[in-house]
């Protein structure tokens, strides 16, 4: 698959140079360990962090001193993100430039830490979260630079339990999801420089699952496309069996049932 050169100019910190805690509360607050020890950037240049949360549109900004003198401020309450998967970005800006110049990012950094609201660590290339903004919408799929994630309606949280349990409505909705990312993808080609955005981990699923396990294809073919998405699709269906449930499910449950 081919992917983009990041053109921008603006340097990338390493993740495992932000270490960030969440705690529990109403609203949650954090905090937030920087080491920038090897980057080069003018002690005057300015740190910046942003909080965003699956789910919501909000981004919430806490100016956190200068790179010689990182100094968190006294707020750090996270008001109005209330999802389980809370994601940070730090930025080093250029305090001389009238249109503050974007020096270097770490981007979409996970908790370390964190309370029973909060999930930690490395999550799997489709973590589920609860949103209060899909209108009437049952679920959408949400994306961000290196996390896909699968949004449940907050008036429906049920619906969220029975994606793990319920093998009729895990089968209705993730072949659809599947074939949706994987279209979006190929649409929205990776960075170079971006081993772990959500389209190169994403690609390589793909890939393992193929019944001949074939890396995606590298021309602009829209029909190749297409036939690899469905033989990818087709083949995780074959393995969870959804035709084979489903048929043994609706000689136990009319459809007038479902409804």
């Amino acid at each position: 698959m081919i992917k983009r050169v990041n053109s921008t100019g603006r340097r990338r910190i390493p993740q495992q140079h932000v270490q960030i805690e969440v705690c529990d509360g109403d609203p949650r607050s954090f905090d937030a360990s920087i080491n920038l020890a090897g980057f080069a950037a003018p002690d005057d240049a300015l740190l910046v962090m942003e909080a965003t949360c699956a789910g919501s549109s909000r981004v919430a900004r806490f100016e956190w001193g200068t790179v010689a003198s990182p100094t968190p401020p006294p707020d750090r309450l996270l008001h109005g993100l209330a999802g389980q998967h809370v994601l940070f970005t730090l930025k080093i800006i250029d305090a001389s430039d009238p249109f503050r110049k974007l020096l270097g990012v770490a981007e979409n950094i996970r908790p370390l830490k964190g309370g029973k609201k909060t999930a930690t660590g490395r999550q799997g290339i489709l973590p589920v979260e609860l949103s209060d903004d899909l209108e009437d919408e049952p679920w959408r799929v949400e994306y961000r630079t290196s996390e896909v994630f699968l949004l449940i309606n907050s008036k429906l949280p049920f619906l969220r339990d029975q994606l793990r349990s319920d093998p009729l409505v895990y089968a209705l909705i993730y072949p659809q999801v599947v074939r949706q990312v994987l279209k979006q993808a190929f649409a929205d080609q990776a960075d170079e420089d971006s081993p772990e955005a959500w389209q190169t981990r994403w690609m390589s699923f793909a890939s393992q699952l193929h019944p001949d396990q074939l890396a995606p294809p590298d021309e602009d073919d829209g029909e190749e496309q297409m036939q690899w998405i469905d033989a990818v699709v087709s083949q995780f269906c074959r393995q969870h069996e959804f035709l084979q449930r489903l048929t043994r499910r609706s000689g136990e449950t009319t459809w007038e049932d479902l409804s």
